[in-house]
């Protein structure tokens, strides 16, 4: 290498001032250069990333990333395209030179919808909702009649293209999805791809965003489609509705059809019948339902049909702990019956002033004394709404106009078929048990019940929780005291959210007033039970009428234990005699007469029991079967003064203790504290009640189970060691960083006190060996004890680490899974 020395020069002193202006040009056009480059990398979280990936129209009310990227590359721009629809569309069809024409379904059908959601904001359409004007010399005064006949033939026009972009969008969509089952009749098809490998292809990213647009397409027009019939709605303009007669139907829209849920037309209960033809400017919809009563019945216009039709997109369920949910095809929709019944706060109060017992007497209409008027059909029908557009072509579909759309019962119909294949039905199990809780105050009702003074007696009441099916066993759940339904909540949504217990069991709940002598309860309830099977299955040849299983808490149990007994209870009436009644004549007349009242035949039913012929399984839940001393403890006396007993039910029973009962309170006379005492203070453990009944059989068909409750956890520890093999683990929350510190901070623990401090505490216990005396003389649940709760010859016994109300503890809820799962293997 040759160096050169600098030398005096004129030239090279110039040339050296000029050198940092090159320099500075040169490092300017490098930073021009790197400008012009349209590339960068940058670091994001994988999570937005799938998020991008996956997002659509419909998630995020934007294009997708593929849709985007097809405007883009046949050099459309998204706002532009949207200007002009028709001619964007023909473009982006002449860029796409794939062979493979299944993507451009999948970009066509969203851009239909997007420009179905474009049109449904716009200015047009949405006058379509305006109202009339409030005050017509106003600033809202209504128009000219030529600038209303210009915005309504706008309006009209955009409707019309708002549902044909709908319809567009399901069509599209729905070809994309079923692609491999259509006939490939356009020119550039990719018939190479055999059927097998498109039906085993791991699901893309565009195959879940165009299911997304299917099913939420369908969802607007089958919701405005039923708005625009109803009238309430204007979107789907110029609708022309035709109900079909079904001369074959059942005529017969009694209650007592709505109960036993048949089939309506010859065949199948999941046979799909068609109801409806609505003509929608130039396309024809079919609309089909389930063949059964409860889905036909109110079809039909002069029945008001379905009077609100919602779907599970717009439904936000809180208050549940799961939501249940089966994944497939399809929307899931709950309709609202006009005839269902409810039940609040205000209509108690309302019938308590009045002397009446519900709102149907307080109207006049009916009295609730017979059983089978107190047994409620589900008032919320769950659907899967399904739209197939006609065709067995790419071609012929898309060219459609005629859309069949189908509306099934999730709980019978599983799948659907589609061009010959079967395929999942998508299902919200809980939408129409959250409306039904939403709607009615049962908590609220529970409560005032006892409480409130009421001239004439509540009977108790069975809701069924979806319409009767004669191939599932019956749960029967009976709440406790100063309870309700609602109770029941966390238990019933897991049965739901299980598939197995949901395909094999249906739901009865009983409401009945706890205020009521348990005596008259039990009778009660027994009736309408009776009632309910003779209503569905008369000949008892279903699998409903066989293997049902009682659910029952608290004083529930009590109720429960009795219908699956057969004592006669009048054979221990003379073990309730007071020694005293000897000695005063006029205690002895009035006991001499209660034992005439109760030797006729209305009060004989209620002391003769009789198992429940249906039931062979039953479960309690902290049941005070030997009654308990907490109901004599001074603030649950003073509660007891304020539970009325209802008059008028003892003069239904027999007029001779109304009489009695009108000459002073013979609530302390050992007999006429059987129907003169109130439920709640019947369960103390000195009642003539709780003595008349503690020792009561149970049949020998029967198995039983109890679940106890423990509000001891260091008890429960204890037994937990005593029998390690049925111990579960709580793990419902973690332990605070604080006690850890705490512990900590006291100084160095030995190797014992270490092993206590991490010891976790245990949830249940399954009980399969005797437990010692002195143990069980501390097990309680603060109201409950132990030795109240035990039945000798349970199948199994659990103890559970909590207070009274276990049947919301989720321990509970899983030893009761557990049990139903191995009834059904029995």
């Amino acid at each position: 290498m040759t160096f050169t020395r600098p030398v005096s020069n004129p030239a090279t002193h110039a040339t050296i001032k000029i050198k940092p202006v090159i320099l500075s040009g040169l490092i300017m056009a490098m930073a021009l250069l790197s400008a012009c480059s349209t590339v960068s990398v940058e670091k994001q979280a994988s999570a937005k990333t799938i998020s991008a990936q996956r997002g659509n129209i419909v998630t995020d009310n934007e294009l997708s990333t593929d849709t985007a990227s097809a405007l883009l590359s046949a050099g459309l721009n998204e706002q532009a395209c949207f200007q002009q629809f028709d001619l964007c569309l023909m473009q982006l069809t002449d860029s796409m030179l794939n062979e493979n024409y299944r993507p451009a379904l999948a970009v066509f059908s969203e851009l239909h919808y997007a420009r179905a959601r474009q049109l449904a904001d716009s200015k047009e359409c949405q006058n379509a909702l305006t109202r009339p004007p409030l005050d017509p010399y106003y600033a809202n005064a209504p128009l000219s009649y030529d600038e209303s006949e210009s915005q309504q033939k706008n309006t009209d026009e955009c409707l019309i293209n708002y549902q044909s972009q709908l319809f567009d969008a399901i069509k599209s969509s729905y070809t994309y999805l079923f692609y491999d089952s259509l006939a490939h009749d356009f020119e550039g098809a990719d018939k190479v791809k055999s059927q097998s490998q498109a039906k085993n292809r791991i699901p893309s990213d565009i195959d879940i965003q165009t299911q997304d647009i299917y099913n939420a397409a369908s969802n607007d027009v089958i919701t405005q489609l039923y708005q625009s019939v109803d009238g309430t709605n204007k979107l789907m303009g110029k609708t022309e509705v035709d109900y079909l007669p079904m001369s074959t139907a059942s005529q017969d829209t009694s209650k007592q059809e709505a109960i036993a849920n048949r089939a309506s037309l010859n065949g199948k209960p999941t046979d799909q019948i068609e109801v409806m033809k609505v003509q929608v400017d130039r396309y024809n919809l079919n609309i089909f339902m389930p063949n059964e009563s409860n889905y036909l019945k109110n079809a039909q216009k002069q029945t008001s049909a379905l009077a609100d039709l919602v779907s599970t997109y717009e439904l936000r369920l809180s208050g549940l702990n799961s939501i249940s949910k089966r994944p497939g095809l399809g929307i899931s929709l709950v309709a609202s019956l006009d005839d269902r019944y409810t039940t609040t706060v205000r209509q108690l109060l309302v019938s308590s002033l009045s002397g009446q017992l519900n709102k149907d007497t307080v109207d006049g209409k009916k009295d609730d004394s017979a059983p089978s008027s107190r047994i409620y059909p589900t008032g919320h029908l769950l659907m899967t709404g399904l739209i197939k557009p006609a065709g067995d072509s790419v071609l012929d579909t898309l060219s459609s106009h005629q859309l069949d759309i189908h509306l099934y019962n999730p709980y019978r119909s599983e799948s659907a078929t589609i061009l010959g294949d079967d395929y999942p039905l998508a299902a919200n199990f809980s939408a129409g048990y959250g409306l039904w809780l939403a709607e009615n105050q049962l908590d609220g009702v529970g409560y005032l019940n006892l409480i409130t003074r009421q001239k004439q007696a509540s009977l108790p009441k069975l809701f069924m929780l979806e319409p009767y099916d004669p191939d599932k066993r019956v749960i029967i759940m009976v709440h406790g005291l100063a309870s309700s339904p609602a109770t029941w909540v966390n238990l019933t949504n897991d049965i739901f959210n299980d598939d197995k217990l949901r395909d094999n069991y249906q739901v009865w709940q009983i409401f009945y007033p706890t205020n009521l002598p348990i005596l008259e309860n039990r009778y009660q309830i027994q009736e309408l039970i009776n009632s309910t099977y003779q209503q569905t299955d008369p000949e008892g040849q279903n699998r409903a009428s066989k293997n049902s299983v009682i659910i029952s808490h608290s004083m529930g149990g009590i109720i429960s234990r009795m219908m699956l007994s057969d004592d006669n209870l009048a054979n221990n009436l003379d073990a309730l005699e007071d020694k005293n009644l000897l000695e005063n004549s006029s205690k002895r007349r009035v006991d001499d007469m209660l034992k005439k009242a109760f030797a006729n035949d209305d009060l004989r039913n209620r002391f003769e029991l009789h198992t429940l012929p249906q039931v062979d399984t039953a479960i309690f839940l902290s049941s005070p079967f030997q009654g308990t001393d907490y109901a004599d403890r001074w603030f649950t006396r003073a509660l007891r003064r304020i539970v009325y007993l209802p008059v008028g039910l003892v003069k239904t029973v027999t007029d001779n203790v109304a009489t009695l009962a009108i000459q002073g309170d013979l609530a302390q006379n050992p007999l006429g504290a059987l129907y003169l005492q109130n439920g709640a203070s019947q369960l103390s453990d000195k009642s003539s009640f709780i003595q008349l009944t503690k020792d009561i059989s149970i049949n020998d068909r029967i198995t039983y189970h109890s679940i106890i409750a423990n509000n001891d956890a260091d008890i429960t520890n204890g037994l937990a060691q005593m029998q390690p093999g049925g111990a579960r683990i709580d793990l419902s929350q973690e332990v605070s960083e604080e006690d850890s510190s705490e512990n900590a901070s006291n100084g160095p623990a030995s190797e014992s006190e270490s092993e206590s401090i991490s010891e976790p505490l245990v949830a249940a216990v399954t009980v399969d060996e005797d437990i010692s005396q002195a143990l069980t003389e501390r097990l309680s649940d603060g109201i409950v004890p132990y030795t109240s709760a035990h039945l000798e010859g349970a199948a199994s016994e659990t103890v559970i680490n909590g207070g009274h109300s276990i049947q919301e503890n989720p321990q509970t809820v899983l030893t009761l899974r557990q049990i139903l799962h191995e009834q059904l293997q029995q």
